[in-house]
């Protein structure tokens, strides 16, 4: 059925994004559907692209009639029938977008996605765990007791001093009693996003898409930029946005907001890398480096 493959297609895409994200420059291959004579590594641009006509392959086959002949997790709540489910193929569309430097093009998958600058922000597509023996734990989730030197998830503390005062999205992280110390890295702060090992983890949501709007604006409409920042400054109990409206301090702005509202959900590092800023993230000992791109797995046999 056209159905399935549209959904097959959305994930295929969804995976090739994430193995772009952690390569970059390096490259990935597309063409998989011979396992044993493998097609070639695309540049970064060549990937992108291909990604998008595969999310864009996806979308028509699901704007045909018919229902899916499966079920889908918990995750897809509200996304789980073929014209729902191509409200999530457009957000990622969008990402895809953003990552491509389309402004116009992130507008015109958002607007046909869940986006909503008045909805839910928590609203979206999500990874869920459980402890039924068919199914795994959140791997990222580690309790308050659980948080030893060993393998505590300690906050970076800038990500603490320089947040505003008042910002609720600190709910996030959890102050220790007791300051952690490992190899030379010492925290007062865990990463507290994920409360249980049945917590989801999103996919993609609708705070994640009102960023992205506020993003495409910057060069298209400011104005509207400013909007959608608000929208989640607000949120997070913070007062509407005053500061300069140029295209450098809205990028700027934008991306502290990324910084705060989608803490550990695996975009910061992304984020600062596609707009030229690695150099800015910290070293926290004098040996450190912040690293630009992961290499090809040696099992790819490049």
């Amino acid at each position: 059925m056209k159905v399935a493959q549209g959904l097959v297609q959305t994930v295929i895409g969804l995976d090739l994004l994430l193995n772009r994200n952690l390569v970059d420059v390096n490259g990935i291959r597309i063409d998989v559907s011979d396992e044993n004579n493998l097609g070639p590594f695309v540049s970064k641009e060549a990937a992108l692209s291909a990604i998008r006509g595969i999310l864009n392959d996806g979308a028509s086959d699901l704007s045909g009639a018919g229902s899916f002949p499966f079920v889908l997790s918990d995750g897809f709540d509200g996304f789980d029938t073929p014209g729902t489910f191509l409200l999530y193929n457009r957000a990622i569309a969008a990402r895809v977008s953003a990552y491509q430097g389309d402004a116009a093009g992130i507008l015109s998958a958002l607007g046909a996605s869940f986006f909503s600058l008045g909805g839910d922000l928590n609203n979206g597509v999500y990874y869920t765990f459980s402890e039924d023996p068919t199914d795994i734990i959140n791997p990222l989730f580690i309790s308050e007791g659980g948080s030893s030197e060993a393998q505590a998830r300690i906050v970076q503390p800038l990500f603490i001093t320089e947040v505003e005062a008042g910002d609720t999205r600190m709910s996030k992280t959890l102050q220790l009693d007791e300051s952690i110390t490992l190899d030379g890295l010492t925290g007062d702060y865990i990463v507290f996003r994920y409360l249980s090992n049945s917590d989801a983890i999103p996919a993609i949501r609708n705070e994640e898409l009102i960023l992205l709007y506020a993003e495409a604006n910057i060069t298209v409409n400011p104005t509207e930029t400013v909007v959608a920042l608000n929208v989640i400054r607000n949120n997070a109990g913070l007062g509407d946005y005053t500061g300069p409206t140029d295209t450098a301090s809205l990028v700027n702005e934008m991306l502290n907001q990324r910084r705060y509202s989608l803490f550990a959900e695996g975009h910061r590092w992304i984020d600062m890398r596609r707009y030229g800023k690695l150099g800015d993230l910290p070293l926290d000992r004098p040996e450190d480096d912040v690293w630009d791109k992961f290499p090809i797995p040696l099992t790819e046999n490049q």
